[in-house]
């Protein structure tokens, strides 16, 4: 099987071959204007003798830019890479053209002497190669900047990417331990009243942990599926509270193969009873509602007997459930989600979230019924 070319791999080939190009060009525009120039005064040679001088006079450029990336002029050790820069230009400017010198001289010793050769090539070159010179190092710096701005864009960009996802593990790994202390306890008060309830509690429990172990680093699962890890939760608060909570599924069929953060519901569900049943001795009903509408997915979580004691903005932002649901939804899905918690006429108090719609592919669709038989 042959070998697929890296990304990296791909961008290194077409790096060298715009190079190339480039020096092509450099090439030929070099020995069009000097041709041009030999023409205009009557003297000129077949275009391939300039070419041929334009490639040997720009023959040193990937030597050039090899030396340039491996001492860099930068703040840190401009002292010692310009001198050794301004070494090696003499240096290389003195080697190429005593070779055109020699090469002028024999093409013209029946009336040039090897010292008029050296005064003529040397007086007329030398300021041309060492400007080549210098124009590549100034070429190569300039592309080195670039390249490594570009380098630490996309580092930056792996780096943000890596801490939203530990971010997002973190916030997940709260709501766990959370959500399990509050069902050992629920299931700790059961145990002398209701033994049977305290035992369904803590299977219930197991399969909640086992589902999340084996879930551990999926971020978003469908709806049918969060459905039917909620429905684990509502058999441990109904064991818990008895006649006194029911809850109100309303699901259209429609959505149970959207996508929703995994363990999304649970906490919002968790709040509403804390703060409504939890805190009053009425009885409560807790509607859970999910449909389409505009090409988003809207989540409501309403019970009827708690009302806000406090702003809306500052209540997301307490506990552990709210809060660290409202940072896992910003992370995920940045500015397109809206989450918002309103009072309800008569009473109640309801949390309204809203997503993008995004399908997940699902073995054969599904009825709310199928999914909380």
């Amino acid at each position: 099987m042959k070998d697929v070319p890296t990304i990296e791999g791909r961008e290194a080939a077409g790096k060298w071959t715009w190079i190339f190009v480039a020096w092509a060009i450099v090439i030929l525009l070099f020995a069009s204007q000097w041709y041009a120039y030999d023409t205009t005064r009557g003297g000129a040679n077949p275009f391939a003798y300039y070419l041929g001088w334009s490639l040997y006079m720009w023959a040193l450029t990937p030597l050039i830019l090899r030396f340039t990336r491996r001492h860099p002029i930068e703040p840190a050790t401009w002292k010692r890479t310009v001198p050794l820069h301004v070494a090696v230009s003499m240096f290389l400017t003195a080697l190429q053209i005593s070779i055109e010198t020699y090469i002028g001289w024999i093409r013209h010793a029946h009336h040039l002497s090897f010292q008029d050769a050296m005064r003529h090539y040397f007086g007329q070159h030398t300021q041309l190669s060492l400007l080549s010179y210098w124009v590549l190092v100034a070429a190569a710096m300039v592309y080195r900047i670039y390249d490594q701005g570009r380098l630490r864009q996309i580092y930056s960009a792996q780096l943000e990417a890596r801490l939203a996802e530990t971010r997002l593990e973190m916030l997940r790994m709260q709501l766990q331990p959370h959500f399990l202390f509050n069902t050992l306890q629920a299931a700790t008060m059961l145990i002398h009243d209701d033994p049977h309830g305290a035992e369904d509690v803590l299977l219930r429990l197991s399969q909640l942990l086992r589902v999340s172990l084996d879930e551990l680093h999926v971020q978003e699962i469908s709806l049918s599926r969060e459905i039917e890890l909620l429905g684990c939760y509502i058999g441990i608060q109904e064991r818990r509270f008895g006649d006194r909570l029911r809850f109100d599924l309303r699901i259209d069929d429609d959505v149970l193969a959207f996508a929703v953060p995994s363990f999304v519901l649970q906490p919002l569900v968790e709040n509403a009873i804390q703060h409504g049943i939890g805190k009053h001795k009425e009885s409560d009903v807790v509607s859970i509602r999910a449909f389409q509408k505009q090409n988003r997915l809207y989540l409501e979580v309403c019970n009827r007997t708690s009302s806000l004691a406090d702003a809306p903005e500052r209540l997301l932002s307490r506990g552990t459930g709210l809060s660290n649901t409202k940072e896992r939804i910003e992370q995920l899905y940045g500015n397109e989600h809206s989450l918002q918690l309103c009072n309800l006429e008569p009473k109640g108090v309801c949390v309204k979230l809203s997503i993008p719609v995004r399908q997940l592919p699902a073995a054969e669709p599904l009825t709310i019924e199928e999914v909380v038989k």
